[in-house]
């Protein structure tokens, strides 16, 4: 993977004030059986971050994002759950660029998200079945024409491999990339704080496999998959 250079909106929920210490050695290399067990590890890495840190690395990751990102394009974001790292200053930097932004819904059945766009006057905020708010419009965007998603995370690789939270909304909604050779799309970028890095994620067949990942030290993006 390449490592390249690398408040708010009213209509978002205001619990977006969170920047970094040091940074810890990698974690080694783990069996598929080991993922429960790093998850653990990895959420208390990101759970001991303090506020001003916190704060510092999603602005930062946030200019980082925003070079991906161009006026027209359809791109899939996320309102951050518990320590996750907030996507608040890049949400707002791309509404002011007129950048069309889509959150996830989750469904009352299945594991595949909608994307609804945010902004929309038809939508209002309400919380889903796991206390988490949402976005919701009477229409919806298939995840397919989404141009870019960036999806939480709770640990990545330098090779694209992440770990998720164990649902599998994200795997289940993207699995078609799986089945295209040359063209995967939407491209996903996983936005995380550098702590959540190890040297290997165990990956099984099902598992979404990342276009790059935006810390706050670095844009990440794989050389082949």
């Amino acid at each position: 993977m390449n490592r390249d250079d690398a408040r708010g909106d009213p209509q978002l929920p205001a619990k977006y004030e969170k920047f970094l210490g040091p940074i810890p050695a990698l974690l080694p290399s783990i069996s598929p059986m080991d993922k429960a067990a790093l998850r653990r590890e990895l959420r208390k890495k990101r759970t001991a971050l303090s506020p001003a840190a916190r704060q510092s690395a999603e602005q930062q990751c946030a200019r980082r994002a925003m070079r991906l990102l161009r006026r027209g394009q359809r791109v899939g974001m996320y309102l951050a759950a518990g320590s996750e790292l907030s996507l608040q200053p890049l949400i707002a930097a791309a509404l002011r660029r007129r950048i069309a932004v889509y959150l996830p819904v989750v469904p009352a059945r299945g594991r595949k998200l909608l994307f609804c766009r945010l902004g929309d006057p038809r939508g209002a905020w309400q919380r889903n079945r796991f206390g988490i708010a949402e976005y919701r419009t009477p229409d919806s965007l298939p995840p397919r024409l989404l141009d870019l998603v960036f999806v939480p995370l709770v640990g990545f690789d330098a090779q694209g491999g992440r770990l998720g939270q164990g649902g599998g909304y994200y795997d289940t909604t993207f699995a078609a990339r799986r089945l295209r050779r040359h063209w995967r799309h939407p491209r996903l970028i996983g936005a995380a704080f550098e702590v959540q890095r190890v040297e290997r994620i165990p990956r099984e067949p099902h598992d979404a496999v990342l276009d790059g990942v935006v810390t706050e030290t670095a844009l990440y993006r794989p050389r082949t998959r």
